[in-house]
């Protein structure tokens, strides 16, 4: 059951969690230039204080998609979201590019 969650989250990954493709290469752009960054949720984060509207669009835009990917999930699996979340979690930090921001222990580090 867990290779098939792994397997689910990773194509949602890959194809931006079902958010416009204009969206997802924003988020990379944002993620490469440090202003957006992955924590241990699954969700992404501004990682400097006082972001932009346009960063937080993006961030909410992006939690948004994502959670609701990971409820059908764990609907779909009847496991808790908070465990659909930790896998996704641990994918998307396995496929971040070195520079990208990842949130560790409570603070932010570079890949």
């Amino acid at each position: 059951m867990k290779k098939f969650i792994q397997t689910t989250l990773m194509a949602a990954i890959i194809t931006g969690f079902s958010i416009g493709s204009a969206f997802a290469m924003d988020l990379s752009s944002a993620k490469s230039s440090g202003l957006i960054g992955e924590k241990p949720n699954g969700l992404v984060e501004a990682t400097l204080p006082n972001p932009s509207a346009d960063i937080t669009d993006l961030v909410n835009t992006t939690n948004a998609g994502r959670l609701d990917v990971y409820k059908q999930m764990a609907d779909k699996q009847a496991i808790p979201l908070k465990e659909v979340q930790a896998i996704a979690a641990q994918k998307i930090y396995d496929l971040a590019q070195p520079g990208e921001f990842l949130m560790k222990n409570g603070k932010w580090v570079k890949k």
